[in-house]
């Protein structure tokens, strides 16, 4: 009976006529589709920051977000203005509003009116870059701030069971709080949630002190941001 062990080169040139193999069955939809809509950061509690998008493109759609939680692995540029982040790397003076998923959005997408989960296998791949921001030492002791920056995004969605890959570009403005919070020994301006808006996009970054009255505007929004992904997040549980 004829052995089936391979020696590692060989292995190596299978593993790549395999994967060149299953990539040759891809079908590249060839321009992007622009979408609109928006996308909600608020702080975690334990593991950082989580993300929640709600977009809308030509015959595409997206309800799909980033938990936050022990599994995510998702990169957030705003993470050293988190809780969790703060409290092990000391005072935020500094992040951009950028995000890059790495196949760990969950939801649903819907594309040519077929409704896909997804997942490691109809999986989304969505990058958000912002500049990055410095917050002005005048304003490190003040209650709240606000940034306003400007985003461009990225995305691609791949069907398994056609093989076919979407591509998603957009732009948009994005508006953060931070607000003093205490963590540990470190009291300092900490994420309370930001928000993405897609279409016009502002010119350059600004950091602007909050007024009373204005910051309990701004967590309302955020806490109502909030409450419409739990509602949606119980809803596909059930």
């Amino acid at each position: 009976m004829p052995s089936l062990k391979l020696s590692l080169p060989k292995f190596i040139r299978v593993f790549a006529l395999v994967t060149f193999s299953f990539a040759a069955f891809a079908t590249v939809n060839a321009d992007p589709i622009t979408v609109t809509g928006t996308a909600v950061s608020v702080n975690g509690a334990f593991f950082g920051p989580s993300i929640g998008f709600n977009l809308t493109g030509q015959n595409f759609s997206a309800s799909v977000g980033d938990s936050g939680g022990a599994d995510h692995i998702g990169n957030f540029g705003i993470f050293p203005c988190s809780r969790t982040g703060s409290g092990l790397l000391g005072q935020c003076t500094s992040a951009n509003l950028g995000y890059h998923s790495q196949s760990d959005l969950r939801g649903t997408f819907t594309f040519n009116g077929q409704t896909f989960n997804a997942d490691i296998i109809n999986s989304l791949n969505f990058q958000l870059t912002s500049p990055t921001f410095v917050i002005p030492p005048e304003f490190l002791d003040d209650e709240a701030i606000v940034v306003t920056a400007p985003f461009s995004f990225l995305g691609s969605a791949l069907i398994a069971q056609s093989g076919e890959v979407i591509q998603l570009d957009g732009a948009g403005t994005v508006r953060l709080l931070l607000t003093r919070q205490t963590i540990g020994s470190i009291t300092a301006l900490m994420l309370d949630h930001a928000d993405y808006t897609f279409g016009s996009a502002v010119e350059g970054v600004t950091v602007e002190a909050v007024p009373e009255p204005a910051t309990m505007v701004l967590l309302i929004s955020g806490l109502a941001g909030v409450a419409v992904r739990l509602r949606h997040r119980s809803r596909q549980q059930h």
